[in-house]
């Protein structure tokens, strides 16, 4: 190996090990929180490297963002190529992909509270469509998923044939995805938190009538 590939390779360690690093302390708290010296001092490197590396927070914030995103699509890997799934009906199709967002309420609020925290941070610092292209890139996209359950569902005769599906996948996902953010926020109020799960599963089963046969 040459000495100009082992000194780009020595950068690119160094620049996953930051982006590794920011990506722990973005679950852990608010994006705003963070500064660049915490990074450097979390993954022992001087904070004028990152800057040299990345240029800005930004562009950090979003490969961390890109990296949180895939380890969350890597949980969902063949879940929906198994037989177990592909042999339901296409409505228990569809009920079983609104259930995602309750598995990443129940078992991922750290994940929830970043995307929260990400989405202001993106407004608030005027980030541009072309600089969040690998982020959009990185998010679980179910929506081929879903359209593949609806239409099979439209096809064996347990969903509705009239139902404007892209009008019902937004609705339905922003709704859950809001709703799971909301709660992984924490409750205001004593014993709110004791419905919260409830009320996933009554937005969920009420989607599933409003669409069934």
């Amino acid at each position: 190996m040459d000495y100009q590939k082992f000194i780009e390779n020595a950068k690119n360690d160094r620049m996953e090990a930051a982006v590794n690093a920011l990506a722990v302390m973005l679950l852990e708290t608010d994006v705003d929180s963070i500064k660049m010296t915490d990074v450097a001092e979390a993954c022992d490197i001087g904070v004028a490297s990152l800057y040299r590396y990345f240029g800005n927070k930004s562009v950090m914030v979003i490969k961390a963002a890109c990296k949180i995103w895939e380890n969350i699509r890597s949980m969902f890997d063949g879940v929906f190529e198994c037989d177990y799934y592909q042999k339901k009906s296409g409505i228990d199709q569809v009920k079983e992909l609104m259930k995602v967002f309750k598995v990443l309420y129940l078992s991922h609020k750290d994940f929830l509270r970043f995307v929260d925290s990400f989405d202001r941070f993106v407004i608030e610092n005027k980030i541009s469509t072309e600089q969040l292209s690998d982020y959009q890139a990185s998010v679980l996209n179910i929506y081929p998923l879903f359209n593949e359950a609806f239409t099979k569902g439209v096809n064996d005769g347990t969903v509705k044939g009239d139902i404007d599906f892209p009008i019902m996948y937004l609705s339905i996902t922003h709704a859950l995805m809001l709703m799971s953010e909301k709660f992984a926020r924490g409750s205001i109020f004593e014993g709110e938190s004791e419905y919260e799960e409830k009320e996933l599963d009554f937005i969920i089963d009420m989607a599933i009538r409003s669409i069934s046969t």
